[in-house]
């Protein structure tokens, strides 16, 4: 009798994973419906090769778990091998969003691979990065705080503002550090900035904080080692729209590049235009920003959409986006590319197909490590000359 419990627990122990394989490579195609389901759906999309080689793997102990059970047996290995063909999807669609953004920004390199020791290993950085942390006011004597990352030996070098997302509710600047690391690894200094959150502050309080930021950095340069000639601006999400409001509207201060991942663009149609799945409740979100809807202030949300700023002679700006994201829609973003385009603003635009909104914020995922790619070759060219 011992053994036979004991069998059926290894039966049962070898079913359960499989399942739960099977589960989470669904969730590499299946749209996060709560907020509970979100990371799991951004980390199932970004670990997928992981996935892939798990589901056949596994394909063994349920072979031997389930030998005499025929119908059942062929019905999980049948499952598996699906899932792993659904979880290997995303590193087939890799290489060609790879070589589309490798075109556009002009490298001759060609993209690069995805590594799975990367993916383990996490981005490449190196020890000869200082970091410090710079306390600041608002305007309101709110305390701000701006995460400065300086490569050694320290000389003068060009900066990246990085603006960190959280639907303007929240976040702060040491989101995705080992980007802000592994960007300084490469030479660039990197100033991790900080914004006032709603819904206790209210647009434009952000975009103030963000110019104020820039402002202390070009009166710091000399001291910082910052060359304020070859300035760019990198935020994701809700940090990217801010990074596009604060290059492109009336009063901006010159910047040499924008990088905006999977940012607001059009404020009004975001409102109006949901997604579905909406499990963050976009226009909750707008609402707190805002301090209204759309017909309640509508001279503010059109201040606050950088599309309202589109014009000749924005600085070059690199869109990165996902094309399964359920908080901004990816048609808002090949808009923003289109007109850009037409307004003659260099512009290099990559959706990944596979991807949710935060893919990069999975460490070194498929998305993290195509998005850094694009975006150390975008800088390169535009802050380095290089390509």
């Amino acid at each position: 009798m011992p053994h036979l419990s004991s069998s059926r627990t290894a039966v049962v122990a070898t079913l359960a994973v499989a399942a739960l394989l099977i589960f989470l490579s669904a969730m590499v195609i299946i749209p996060p419906f709560t907020m509970a389901l979100f990371a799991l759906a951004v980390g199932a999309r970004e670990y997928s090769p992981f996935l892939a080689i798990f589901d056949l793997l596994w394909c063994l102990p349920v072979n031997r778990a389930l030998r005499g059970r025929g119908a059942v047996r062929g019905a999980m290995l049948t499952l598996l091998v699906i899932a792993a063909l659904v979880a290997v999807r995303p590193l087939t669609q890799y290489t060609r969003v790879a070589a589309a953004a490798a075109e556009q920004i002009g490298n001759v390199d060609g993209p690069a691979s995805f590594s799975l020791w990367t993916a383990i290993r996490g981005l490449p950085s190196s020890r000869n990065v200082d970091e410090r942390t710079i306390n600041y006011p608002a305007a309101d004597l709110t305390r701000l705080s701006m995460r400065f990352y300086t490569p050694t030996p320290h000389m003068t070098r060009p900066v990246v503002i990085v603006i960190y997302g959280g639907a303007w509710r929240g976040g702060d600047p040491s989101q995705a550090a080992n980007v802000s690391r592994a960007l300084a690894a490469r030479g660039y200094a990197v100033a991790a900035i900080d914004y006032r959150h709603a819904p206790q502050s209210h647009f434009p309080a952000q975009l103030d904080d963000i110019r104020l930021a820039m402002l202390i950095l070009r009166d710091s340069a000399d001291a910082w080692g910052i060359d304020r000639d070859r300035v760019a601006v990198l935020g994701r999400s809700s940090g990217g729209h801010l990074a596009e409001l604060s290059s492109y509207a009336e009063g901006a201060l010159p910047v040499k590049a924008v990088v905006a991942l999977y940012a607001p663009y059009n404020l009004v149609e975001g409102y109006r235009n949901l997604p579905f799945p909406n499990p963050i409740d976009v226009r909750a979100v707008l609402h707190d920003f805002m301090n209204g809807t759309p017909e309640e202030k509508p001279r503010n949300y059109r201040m606050a959409s950088p599309s309202s700023w589109v014009h000749r002679g924005l600085p070059p700006t690199l869109l990165v986006y996902a094309g399964r994201d359920h908080v901004v829609k990816p048609e808002f973003n090949r808009t923003a590319a289109a007109d850009l385009r037409s307004a003659n603003v260099p512009v290099v635009a990559v959706e990944l197909p596979w991807a949710e909104h935060g893919f990069d914020l999975a460490p070194a995922g498929l998305g993290g490590q195509l998005a850094f790619k694009v975006i150390a070759d975008f800088l390169d060219r535009e802050l380095m000359h290089k390509f």
